[in-house]
């Protein structure tokens, strides 16, 4: 039977491809750090044979999101339903989904190692858009598991999602929103280059959706 979902490009935090053939880890040490995209098993040119590819099941992708998201705002109790999910990534052209993780790599001693994520500890969402005059690029959504700050996963999130924006969309442009009182996630983005500006932005929010 094919998994539910497909985690595929694998990266460490600090941007590097990962290899599982050169990877080692003992019981006293921490898991590697993994940075993945998330796609569907319909996604073009995807290879279940892959050594760097894992596959994960709704079940582990939706409970860790049911607990990662209501730390992002006091207004989630949850995260995303499965279709909502589902939905989101068929539009693989325009919708990335990223996830930091824990990950296992089996001991067995064959050609291409098998990886498994064992923890989800963080998620970015990032929507590319090809305008008239430019194409440019909103990231939503960024959350690190309040247990695992100070192990880059922010850092790595946010610049993967960079790199995809600029380097493979074409994107001339980065936004994002924040609240004010995250503190430590504005000094990040401004950290990697994201200025403050002043545009005179209006929103429009449906009714039923208002404070």
């Amino acid at each position: 039977m094919a998994p539910s979902f497909i985690a595929i490009n694998p990266k460490l935090v600090d941007g590097t491809p990962f290899n599982p053939l050169t990877v080692t880890t003992t019981s006293d040490q921490q898991s590697p750090i993994v940075i993945w995209r998330l796609v569907l098993p319909s996604f073009p040119s995807l290879s279940l044979s892959d050594q760097t590819a894992a596959p994960l099941e709704s079940e582990q992708l939706t409970t860790a999101l049911d607990q990662l998201y209501p730390q992002l705002s006091t207004r989630c109790s949850a995260g995303p339903s499965l279709d909502r999910l589902n939905t989101c990534l068929a539009n693989h052209e325009t919708f990335s989904l990223y996830l930091a993780t824990e990950v296992s790599i089996s001991s067995t001693r064959l050609p291409e190692p098998r990886v498994r994520i064992t923890r989800i500890l963080g998620a970015l969402t990032l929507v590319t858009l090809n305008l008239l005059m430019k194409s440019c690029a909103h990231i939503e959504d960024v959350v690190v598991d309040d247990r695992c700050r100070g192990r880059g996963l922010g850092k790595g999130l946010m610049r993967r999602a960079l790199d995809e924006a600029v380097n493979t969309h074409n994107c001339v442009m980065v936004d994002l929103t924040s609240n004010p009182n995250r503190i430590e996630a504005r000094t990040l983005y401004q950290s990697l280059g994201f200025e403050l500006r002043d545009t005179g932005v209006f929103r429009y929010t449906v009714p039923q959706y208002r404070k």
